[in-house]
């Protein structure tokens, strides 16, 4: 995964600042939605190639291509879960059907009751950012982010929203900032950089 990778570290230590832990705490802002994946869309907007914005069914997007991830969960309140087995449709395969224009950076990704978090469009285009739709092995559960769920493994948690219904890519230009971002956490969040404040600088 070229400069994503982590890096630093002996083999099976977490990232900088974190603790192993067997589960992932269930953690979220708001209430849990209630699953409809009748009426669930998935949008994607801003700097279109096109300059149009592009909504998807459930059907659509869960008829794309399923892959497996095996990947460790970095939260920002300094705990990381290992080897957490995830499937469901690329980030990539979301792009091609809606891509960005050359002018575009990054992604403002929102999901239910207004959360959003900001991510380099870097990151979202990596293989391993994935549209989850399982955990090991079964659907995923309300409080774990159904009907789906964004995974950016070498990303603190915080990037990717549960119950994410899209994403927004943003130019250089624009301004706009996700729930943690205004709050003064990391522009990038990158775990093995321990990126976890703006103070930080290293935007993207």
């Amino acid at each position: 995964m070229s400069s994503d990778a982590p890096s630093g570290g002996a083999a099976g230590d977490p990232p900088p600042g974190q603790y192993w832990r067997d589960e992932p705490e269930i953690m979220h802002y708001g209430r849990i939605p209630a699953l409809r994946p009748d009426r669930w869309t998935f949008a994607v907007g801003g700097a279109t190639a096109d300059g149009l914005e592009h909504t998807f069914e459930w059907a659509e997007v869960l008829a794309l291509p399923r892959h497996e991830l095996v990947a460790d969960m970095h939260c920002n309140t300094r705990w990381s879960v290992q080897g957490m087995r995830w499937s469901g449709p690329r980030a990539t395969d979301v792009i091609a059907m809606a891509p960005p224009g050359p002018e575009a950076t990054g992604a403002l990704v929102f999901a239910e009751f207004g959360y959003a978090a900001n991510v380099p469009l870097a990151d979202l285009g990596v293989p391993t950012a994935l549209l989850a739709t399982t955990l090991e092995d079964e659907p995923l559960t309300a409080e774990r982010g159904a009907p789906m769920r964004l995974i950016i493994p070498h990303l603190y948690t915080w990037k990717g929203p549960k119950w994410v219904r899209g994403w927004n890519y943003l130019t250089t230009e624009d301004d706009d900032l996700g729930f943690w971002e205004k709050r003064g956490y990391h522009r990038r969040g990158h775990a093995w950089q321990e990126q976890r404040y703006d103070y930080q600088g290293e935007h993207p």
